[in-house]
């Protein structure tokens, strides 16, 4: 079983500093994935000029009802930090992502704000490739109010920088 937290943040800075501390865990860089990766985006107030963004967070194979939250956060200036991890490193990894917990949302009452919101499809549905052992299912094991952590049958493929 492979193992994903998940956790969103207000400013690129505590998403970079939550991503370095997650590489000195040992944790390969291709494992993890900020949303958006960059300091300098601008907001477009459209939901077409987020796409590239959504497509990302598609690309992490996470439930709808997830998706909505971290695609309206992306869409809200917020950023989306998301680890694959081993088994072993779930609670420290955990213990990481919720610090400063004034930078972190609750996850829950995130989730409530945008309950009712759209959830975006991605940019080319009919080229989206699913796989069914990518698709990951919360972990009622691993609950926290800061984090998200999910399990799936098969690793994501790693990323290119």
């Amino acid at each position: 079983m492979h193992r994903n937290v998940t956790a969103i943040y207000r400013t690129y800075a505590t998403a970079d500093l939550v991503r370095q501390e997650l590489k000195s865990l040992g944790i390969s860089p291709g494992y993890i994935h900020v949303i958006p990766d960059t300091d300098n985006r601008v907001l477009t107030g459209d939901a077409r000029g987020d796409h590239r963004y959504f497509d990302q967070l598609y690309d992490l194979h996470l439930p709808d009802e997830d998706l909505r939250t971290y695609q309206q956060s992306v869409r809200n200036g917020d950023y989306v930090v998301s680890a694959e991890v081993d088994q072993g490193q779930i609670e420290r990894v955990q213990e990481i992502m919720r610090r400063p917990e004034s930078e972190a949302y609750d996850l829950d009452q995130r989730s409530g704000e945008f309950h009712t919101a759209e959830l975006y499809p991605h940019s080319d549905p009919t080229g989206r490739r699913i796989d069914e052992d990518r698709i990951a299912q919360r972990d009622p094991d691993h609950a926290d109010p800061y984090t998200r952590s999910y399990r799936r049958s098969a690793r994501l493929n790693e990323r290119r920088d």
